[in-house]
């Protein structure tokens, strides 16, 4: 599979394998295994918890356990003539409470940029959230990679760092983007101009390297932008969130803004728009009454006779 997955997925795969499949056939022999012994896994993994969490693991990565498992027995199947029994294994379900996804409106997140009173860190942040890539994304980004024409700054996003990587060798890994659709130019609000212009101004006025546009000639490290950011969050009175967060709050606060759905999706680097749509779902849910009351409104005005029937159509739009 090493050949055919990204770094961080094979990471990933690896990880499931070491942790939570192995252990529990370690010393077996596959032609040796029946239906139990895969009957008894699935309902020890699903009778777990995450020793980091203390809570049961979610269904959705419960189910890409078993699907983990199920690959690698069709493989022995199709390769050995060893049966994958757990194809005919029953998956269990389990009912989770949807959890609501965490952001920060725009009056939050500026309460949080006041507080931030370091340049490097202040530029960081405003970055992510008035960007909306994503953090490897922008970890990835090199001097050359911001540009600024009539006064607008630019990303270019074209590659991606991950520190999911088996080489013991390097700590972390330049990729390409996730999907097709990632490489893209975001273009960045007003807001952004000061800042960046003071940002690489101070760079080039310390000699601060160009290989890496926030790190110099190294990646801030996971752990630094991490706490910085609980750090500031936590004085300016905030609700906890993740810094991956902000990168939801910043696609929010355009749909809340009635941007298009297609230019939102660019923005966001996804491969289709019902990606886009099936993710922020809830954000268009929350625009039902408004909905309403512009239909109220339109019929309103046609029965007072302010409104021709051709302008319900763009009321209903507005």
């Amino acid at each position: 599979m090493q050949v055919e997955l990204a770094a961080f997925s094979f990471y990933d795969l690896n990880f499931i394998f070491d942790k939570l499949i192995t252990p529990c056939f370690h010393g077996k022999s596959m032609p040796t295994l029946v239906k139990a012994d895969l009957a008894n896994w699935q309902t020890e993994l699903w009778a777990a918890k995450n020793p980091s969490s203390g809570e049961f693991y979610a269904q959705r990565y419960l189910t890409k356990i078993r699907s983990t498992l199920s690959g690698f027995l069709s493989w022995c199947e199709e390769t050995y003539d060893v049966p994958n029994y757990l194809r005919n294994i029953r998956k269990p379900k389990r009912k989770e409470m949807k959890q609501e996804m965490q952001i920060w409106e725009l009056d939050e997140f500026l309460r949080f940029q006041q507080k931030i009173d370091n340049l490097f860190w202040k530029t960081f942040y405003m970055s992510l959230f008035y960007s909306g890539c994503r953090i490897g994304e922008l970890l990835a980004l090199s001097d050359s990679d911001v540009s600024c024409t009539d006064g607008v700054y630019y990303f270019n996003i074209n590659k991606n760092l991950t520190r999911k990587t088996l080489d013991t060798n390097n700590k972390y890994l330049i990729q390409p983007p996730k999907t097709a659709t990632s490489n893209r130019i975001i273009p960045l609000p007003n807001e952004m101009t000061k800042q960046l212009t003071e940002y690489t101004e101070y760079k080039k006025a310390n000699g601060i390297g160009s290989a890496f546009f926030f790190g110099g000639d190294g990646p801030v490290a996971d752990m630094t932008y991490s706490r910085y950011f609980n750090r500031y969050a936590e004085a300016a009175g905030l609700k906890h969130i993740h810094i991956h967060d902000l990168r939801h709050s910043h696609a929010s606060l355009l749909i809340h803004l009635n941007v298009p759905i297609t230019v939102i999706s660019k923005r966001l680097g996804h491969s289709n728009i019902e990606m886009t749509l099936k993710k922020y779902a809830h954000c268009f849910a929350s625009g039902a009454g408004e909905a309403v009351a512009a239909v109220d409104n339109a019929i309103a005005n046609i029965n007072c006779g302010t409104a021709r029937g051709t302008n319900l159509e763009k009321t209903i739009q507005n």
